[in-house]
């Protein structure tokens, strides 16, 4: 069967327009990529996909979902209806055994064309459900999801609500960052209230804001997977019923198998589909990770540690202490005559560079931070690049902090 691009937007004409394509999926009878409503982009990913090759069909029932390429080419993992229906399924279970709570209705406030915004609708869909949008014709507000929560309450009185976020949109409802429609904290924690479940993913989750969440009786859960397990498998560091996450001795990545495993790439062979899937139902990530009493621990990618002094730096360690002091940053390795590669990192603060970097070595320093966790420099930024929803473009960034280093 020829594989068909559907193009899908955060707005509720659209998605309403991709539903009958996506059921058919879920019943076996249609191949698709969903594809960024940007012509460019679009067009972009069908070529990276080989949509036009008619030497490559597909089988009835198969969603290929890109990964964001934020290290490199987009990837295409192959998802048939099982897979997705195992998802939905185990997802149902996980949130049953969790909250108490039944399959019901969700939000939809991540762009659809990506794995975490075909969840939601694919999840809604498996419980009986059209989703709700939150139209996004402009960016994330508190007012928005406000409006949204209420629709979706008035449509569904007494059903379980759901919905998935990543941690910036989490951040900009608990902060009150935007007035712009009157939509003050306080309705903005109400609203989240609503849910009886919040899948949170992504990106890395700062523990002050877990805890905030905690807190204030909002029902998140973080959630750790990818396009080639059809979103997230490991809740709150838990496997979701049917899958078992563990650690290859060898090189220390994580290894997730189960139902919900993508059996291939469509673009990518070879020795890096083999790397990426030894074995049917298993998923090699690039992470590096732990499990301990059946958590999981996500460390960091494997191909992405810093040499620094003669020290393996996982960008990821230094992201998190500056986290905790009230950061959020992307951290890159640029080359050091001394060092080998100077630790630097970006960060999101309207204040200059000098300033930054005084003030955060300080209060690193001061917070008892190992010295080799330190950033030699901090670079500010108004909004961290992006790619995928909520992940940083750390390509982006690394060749930013060139240019910027280098002017």
């Amino acid at each position: 069967m020829k594989l068909e691009a559907l193009p899908v937007a955060l707005n509720t004409a659209s998605v309403a327009a991709a539903l009958p394509v996506l059921q058919d999926v879920l019943a076996g009878r249609r191949a698709v990529l969903p594809v960024p409503p940007d012509a460019r982009a679009a067009t972009d990913l069908q070529d990276a996909m080989r949509v036009a090759d008619v030497t490559l069909d597909e089988a009835p029932g198969t969603l290929i979902a890109c990964t964001s390429g934020s290290t490199g080419l987009p990837k295409g993992a192959r998802l048939r209806a099982a897979n997705l229906l195992a998802s939905a399924d185990a997802t149902a279970s996980y949130l049953r055994a969790r909250f108490g709570t039944a399959p019901g209705p969700w939000l939809l406030a991540l762009p659809p064309h990506h794995i975490a915004g075909l969840q939601v609708i694919l999840r809604s869909l498996h419980a009986g459900h059209s989703p709700t949008v939150m139209d996004g014709d402009g960016p994330f507000t508190a007012a928005g999801f406000v409006r949204a929560t209420a629709d979706l309450r008035d449509r569904h009185p007494g059903e379980d609500l759901h919905t998935s976020l990543v941690p910036t949109q989490l951040h900009r409802l608990l902060d009150g960052t935007d007035d712009t429609d009157g939509a003050d904290t306080s309705r903005a924690l109400a609203a989240l209230r609503e849910y009886a479940a919040i899948l949170v993913g992504g990106a890395a989750t700062s523990p002050e804001l877990v805890a905030r969440c905690r807190q204030d009786g909002v029902p998140i859960v973080l959630t750790y997977g990818s396009s080639e397990t059809a979103g997230g498998v490991v809740y709150d560091g838990e496997p979701i019923p049917g899958t078992v996450a563990t650690i290859e001795e060898a090189s220390g990545r994580i290894l997730l198998s189960g139902p919900t495993v993508a059996d291939g790439y469509r673009n990518v062979d070879g020795a890096t589909e083999q790397d990426a899937f030894p074995a049917t139902g298993t998923f090699r990530t690039s992470d590096l990770g732990a499990v301990e009493d059946g958590v999981l621990t996500v460390r960091g990618r494997a191909d992405g540690a810093l040499n620094s002094g003669g020290l393996k730096i996982l960008p990821e360690e230094v992201e998190a202490v500056l986290s905790a002091i009230g950061y959020r940053s992307c951290v890159v390795g640029l080359p050091d005559d001394d060092l080998g590669e100077a630790v630097v990192a970006l960060v999101e603060s309207e204040a200059t560079a000098a300033e930054l970097t005084d003030e955060v070595r300080a209060a690193l320093k001061a917070a008892g931070t190992a010295g080799h966790l330190i950033p030699r420099r901090v670079l500010t930024t108004s909004a961290l690049p992006a790619t995928g929803p909520g992940k940083v473009d750390r390509r982006a960034v690394h060749a930013q902090m060139r240019t910027r280093l280098r002017s």
